[in-house]
């Protein structure tokens, strides 16, 4: 029988990277604007708004999908938490 190991701390960090990285994703569209008078020509802001265009109807199923695996990775943790304490409790009593 092998044993299973947990590494919780890793979990929180893809839990809280995942969050990041949704919060960038949030406002990484109001960048686009600010940068609209850098690009010095009219065709590449036109490039740039239709990609911006794009990246916004894309973004928000990334977006979506993001928030799944964080939500998985947060039943993950409670799930393996949980059969943890389960295990130290049934441990303790077996052994009392």
């Amino acid at each position: 029988m092998t044993d299973l190991g947990v590494d919780f701390d890793y979990l929180y960090t893809i839990k809280n990277d995942l969050k990041m990285v949704r919060r960038e994703f949030n406002t990484c569209s109001s960048h686009q604007e600010s940068l609209r008078e850098e690009y010095g020509s009219s065709l590449v802001a036109g490039a740039m708004e239709a990609f911006t265009d794009n990246w916004d109807d894309h973004r928000k199923e990334l977006l979506g999908n993001i928030e799944k695996v964080r939500k998985l990775v947060q039943t993950s943790i409670s799930n393996f938490e949980k059969l943890e304490k389960d295990l130290t409790d049934a441990h303790k009593k077996k052994t009392k």
